[in-house]
């Protein structure tokens, strides 16, 4: 099989196009433009929020949203997606991207269920929703 690269703007991301998956070509290709529109596109805005060690023991994720009494973190943010990122032993493991009306629908479901938690974080000063990793692909 011969093995096609397409170049689409911005300049310099390129996608691989084997034909293995011809019935999924369609909708890879939509994707995959998404895909470089969200990382090419310089008036896209990202939030990063880093996880080192709790993730891993808890199988949870912690999604701030209130800091010393007021809304912040998903409450305020005005990026379009949230990146999580997953750290061990001061290496990224991944990166976890969710469009932010996403994010927020998730970090609502846990809320309502019982999964938030007040005082956490420096001197006690956040209060945050704890997502079950497993509730990602919910």
């Amino acid at each position: 099989m011969s093995e096609a690269v397409v170049h689409l703007r911005p300049e310099g991301v390129t996608f691989n196009h084997d034909r293995k998956f011809d019935l999924q070509l369609d909708a890879a290709l939509l994707r995959e433009r998404e895909l470089a529109r969200i990382f090419g596109d310089r008036n896209v805005k990202i939030e990063l929020k880093s996880e080192t060690w709790q993730w891993e023991q808890t199988g949870n994720i912690c999604i701030e949203y209130q800091c010393d009494g007021k809304p912040s973190g998903i409450s305020t943010t005005e990026a379009d997606f949230w990146v999580h990122e997953l750290r061990r032993d001061d290496q990224t493991l991944c990166y976890l991207m969710f469009p932010i009306e996403r994010l927020k629908e998730l970090a609502r479901l846990a809320y309502k269920d019982g999964h938030h938690r007040k005082g956490g974080g420096d001197g006690g000063r956040f209060s945050t929703v704890i997502l079950p990793l497993s509730w990602v692909l919910r």
